[in-house]
């Protein structure tokens, strides 16, 4: 039985230093050997190939990198050197479950304040009475031409009666009664009597982006205009989708309608009709 020397057991031990290879086609096949759990040499092979990628970084860390190398490394080409360096594993953030619940809560409140916002606006809106535009009734510029579009509906065809509208004023002491409803006064012309006789008409589904000229110019080979209104959004400053014409004569404003009605306008199909029962 032959002995071995104690030198010979440790340089079976001994694990040989990695071996880089450059390889014809630009990549590096990297040799490294390990001792793996049962104290065996493993041979690993990677093959890597490097590509270049640009990143903007902090001023002083690209200052570090060009540093020229000391010590053992004095003189090597830039960059780490596998036999010597060892590049750690990349790590992710993972934010606490806490920090995810209070950014969460964040933007539900955001969204919470938002939306009573917008419920606040809607129901701050001034709608006017005879074209529903987002103005005073008394302000409106069809408010001696067009009827409010409740009474052409019907729905408030019992209000219009001074018997119901006495009634309607008996219900609380705090419910207000125009002046011209109530016990002893004198009746008051109605709109139908002080508007104006102009014919006016109606068109509906207009685009967002359309103006009153837009319309003059639609509605102006028909006849000559008295006005022309465009429903202005307050907010926006956009289209609402309608707008009022007023002919001089009935005979514009009845071929404006039977040419118009239909017709596309803007990648829209346009609705025009009457916009008063006297215009018919």
């Amino acid at each position: 039985m032959t002995k071995t020397s104690w030198a010979d057991e440790v340089d079976e031990q001994e694990v040989p230093s990695p071996e880089v290879i450059n390889n014809p086609d630009g990549t590096r096949t990297v040799i490294e050997y390990r001792l793996n759990e049962d104290g065996k040499k493993v041979k690993s092979t990677r093959r890597i190939k490097n590509k270049v990628v640009q990143e903007h970084v902090n001023r002083a860390v690209a200052e570090r990198k060009k540093w020229a190398k000391f010590g053992a490394e004095r003189g090597a080409a830039p960059g780490p050197n596998i036999s010597t360096t060892t590049v750690g594993e990349v790590i992710l953030l993972r934010l606490s479950q806490y920090a995810a619940q209070q950014k969460q809560q964040e933007l539900e409140a955001q969204q919470q304040k938002e939306q009573e916002k917008s419920l606040a606006a809607k129901s701050s809106r001034i709608l006017c009475r005879n074209c529903r535009g987002e103005h005073f009734t008394a302000r409106c510029p069809y408010k001696d031409t067009l009827v409010p579009l409740e009474e052409i509906t019907g729905a408030s065809a019992t209000a219009a009666e001074p018997g119901s509208s006495q009634a309607e004023g008996d219900k609380g002491a705090n419910s207000y009664v125009p002046p011209h409803l109530r016990a002893g006064a004198k009746a008051m012309d109605s709109i139908h009597e002080r508007r104006d006789e102009n014919p006016t008409i109606r068109i509906t589904n207009l685009s967002e982006n359309t103006q009153d000229d837009d319309v003059k110019q639609l509605c102006r080979p028909f006849g000559p205009i008295s006005r022309a209104y465009v429903a202005m959004d307050r907010m926006t400053q956009l289209c609402k989708g309608f707008a009022f014409v007023s002919f001089y004569d009935h005979a514009s404003a009845t071929e404006a309608i039977a040419k118009l009605n239909g017709h596309g306008f803007d990648h829209l199909i346009l609705n025009v009709e009457w916009a008063n029962s006297g215009g018919k």
